[in-house]
């Protein structure tokens, strides 16, 4: 008589469903962590300091519009890069001025020596930053 042995072939192992769950998390993670990208507005801050920093090394001038940075080249300002920043709503001067910032307007100009033309700037949130 001839004997089936049915009972073995049914079903996943338990390695097979381990190995299975490990490729969901790690790419749930994956994508967790892709389409979650923090609107962190610290980079704004995080810009400003690198450019300081750039401006003390160089002996260059700084200009910040919400479309672009520009340099001081020969008394005129030049696009250096394009960057976003509309975020940023409105500045505060060093004399407690604020100015709400239009599209094309520099708003913020760094000099040699750590001179920062602004004291803090208002992003569209409400949130201060102090410079």
């Amino acid at each position: 008589m001839r004997t089936l042995v049915t009972g073995l072939t049914k079903g996943f192992t338990i390695l097979e469903i381990l190995i299975v769950l490990a490729i969901i998390a790690i790419s749930g993670t994956s994508f967790y962590l892709i389409l979650n990208q923090p609107k962190s507005f610290d980079t704004y801050e995080q810009t400003f300091n690198e450019f300081k920093t750039l401006s003390i090394y160089s002996g260059n001038s700084y200009a910040f519009t919400k479309e672009s940075i520009k340099i001081l080249n020969n008394d005129i300002w030049e696009e250096l890069e394009v960057a976003d920043f509309s975020g940023i709503y409105s500045v505060t001067n060093n004399l407690n001025k604020t100015t709400i910032i239009e599209e094309d307007d520099i708003f913020l100009v760094i000099a040699p020596g750590n001179e920062i033309s602004v004291k803090s700037i208002t992003l569209l949130g409400g949130k201060t930053v102090e410079l």
